[in-house]
């Protein structure tokens, strides 16, 4: 019986790694806006990596110094092209099911973990300005796995896998790693609490370990990786104090707002009116459930863990949007509410009176989410498919992706790419600012600063300015690719280069250099992705 039900589970776990698959096919050569800033920064981390240099000490980097050696993996095994970055996150959507759909066997059914695991996989919003994030929430989700493992089994193994996926995720997004730390600690001292078990020298050995030798170590990695550089320096590079990053909000606002964005979500078309309906007559049945005591003894204990667990879990991971109440920092918690949605799904439906009547209730909503999966999936293939067409293809030797940016951002990013490669020397380098590193990673080329961002949020002070510009003149660059958005009037925290930020660097330029080709949108208010303009300079006297 043990071997059917294992075979089951790994028949399970394959069949949820050949949806992924098939999910991933059509994304393999397709990139949802690429910009030329945060997606060259990544892009060129990668590439820096591979050829040896090192995160924070050469060039800024702004997250974990991880993820930059994953992807430049990719780049050593499938070539140095933007593909090869893509296949490495789409194989990183594909882990993060199999992990949840672990984690939901631990204390669902098989049926329901592998729905899970396709949810995730179908509409886990995307971290759409970084390749970064993708990895720390697949060990976000070999966390919970752990957790729940524990919850159901008390097992020691998973408790110290726990803190494994912790570590791992602390070297990719340090706050989230110390915030799932403090889950783990909290989880596992609350089973061992409510199950009576004593404190023994293992224990003491696991909370010794997880309080004080992860810490400690991963403290030793960033000094390791941070030392050396000013204060101001490590502060771009980790901004988590007040006043490092542009946006800011009261978490009463944020929670607000977000609670807005939320009903709106679940009030726009049939297919999430339905969902929402579902959700909530799920949460009160298991409410119910609880209140009257309907559940087994056993399963109600594991119940009420999980699902705190999950709940803390999800809370913890809220931290940075609260701070600021940008949408997008929301999402590290959405795979967490995913497994609680899920887990509750299950619970209404296991405890439905009568084994006919709650098979009838399986095949329904069961059948009713398959259908909505295929329905939505088919709904957002459209799109990507409408455009891979020759108009929206990155042709240039590192490119090989279609875009979802204009065509007029795409022929800019190709001449100035491809006017660099015919005018710099085969040794020679470039200075590209306010913020384009897709340029260094496009002509293959380091950049002769370590500092890769230049924009009035940055707060770049006066000794880093000398400091910038003493590296140009040791690394004798003569051109500066200087693009749009260095004059930005409307993007917060962005400014005038020259004016509100580094007037040092402004002067150098306008002192030294002079316009030889212009490329572009220099008309339109620059964005991240779209109206982008360059102009190349060169030394005076050259």
């Amino acid at each position: 019986m043990l071997f059917l039900k294992q075979y089951a589970k790994c028949f399970i776990l394959l069949l949820v790694a050949g949806v992924g698959i098939i999910l991933s096919v059509p994304y393999v050569n397709f990139q949802d806006y690429l910009s030329q800033g945060d997606h060259g920064r990544d892009l060129y981390a990668a590439q820096a990596v591979y050829r040896g240099e090192l995160p924070y000490k050469d060039f800024w980097w702004v997250y974990g110094p991880l993820m930059p050696y994953y992807y430049g993996l990719f780049f050593k095994i499938f070539g140095t092209k933007i593909s090869s970055m893509i296949l490495g996150k789409l194989l990183l959507r594909v882990l993060g099911g199999i992990l949840i759909c672990l984690g939901m066997m631990e204390v669902s059914s098989g049926i329901t973990a592998f729905l899970c695991a396709c949810w995730f996989m179908l509409f886990q919003q995307d971290f759409f300005f970084t390749y970064n994030h993708l990895g720390g929430i697949v060990m976000v989700l070999g966390v919970a796995f752990c957790l729940l493992s524990y919850i159901r089994k008390d097992s020691p193994q998973a408790a110290w896998g726990a803190l494994g996926f912790v570590f791992t995720l602390c070297l990719i997004k340090v706050n989230f790693g110390l915030a799932a730390l403090v889950v783990s600690v909290i989880t596992v001292g609350a089973c061992d609490l409510v199950r009576r078990i004593p404190v023994n020298t293992a224990k003491k050995t696991f909370y010794t370990v997880a309080l004080i030798a992860i810490p400690f170590l991963v403290f030793i990695i960033y000094w390791s990786l941070l030392k050396g550089l000013s204060v101001m320096e490590i502060r771009q590079c980790l901004p988590y104090k007040e006043g490092d990053q542009p946006y800011s909000m009261s978490p009463l606002v944020a929670v607000s707002n977000f609670w807005k964005i939320t009903w709106h979500t679940m009030s726009s078309n049939w297919e999430s009116i339905t969902w929402a309906i579902m959700i909530n007559a799920s949460a009160l049945y298991c409410i119910y459930l609880f209140l009257r005591n309907k559940l087994p003894p056993a399963r109600r204990t594991i119940l009420a863990l999980s699902l705190g667990m999950l709940c803390l879990f999800c809370v913890a991971n809220f931290h940075e949007y609260l701070k600021s109440g940008v949408l997008y920092r929301s999402y590290w918690s959405q795979p967490l509410s995913i497994m609680i949605i899920f887990l509750l799904i299950d619970t209404a439906l296991s405890n439905i009176p009568g084994k006919i009547l709650q098979l009838i209730a399986r095949i329904i909503v069961f059948s009713f989410l398959t259908f909505l999966a295929v329905f939505c999936w088919n709904s957002l293939l459209a799109p990507v498919n409408s455009y891979k067409i020759n108009s929206q293809y990155l042709s240039l030797p590192r490119g090989g992706v279609y875009l979802t940016n204009s065509s007029s951002w795409i022929t800019t990013v190709e001449k100035t790419t491809e006017f660099l490669n015919k005018t710099l020397k085969p040794d020679e380098l470039f200075f590209a600012l306010p913020y384009d590193c897709l340029y260094y990673y496009l002509t293959g080329k380091k950049t002769p600063t370590r500092q890769l961002i230049f924009f009035e949020h940055i707060k770049i002070p006066p000794e880093q300015e000398r400091s910038v510009i003493a590296e140009l003149e040791k690394n004798r660059v003569n051109y500066v690719l200087l693009s749009s958005r260095a004059f930005a009037r409307q993007e917060l925290g962005l400014g005038f280069l020259g004016t509100s930020y580094c007037p040092m660097i402004g002067k150098y330029i306008q002192d030294n250099f002079v316009a030889i080709a212009r490329f572009g949108d220099w008309t339109n208010e620059p964005g991240w992705a779209w109206n982008h303009g360059t102009l190349i300079l060169k030394r005076k006297g050259t």
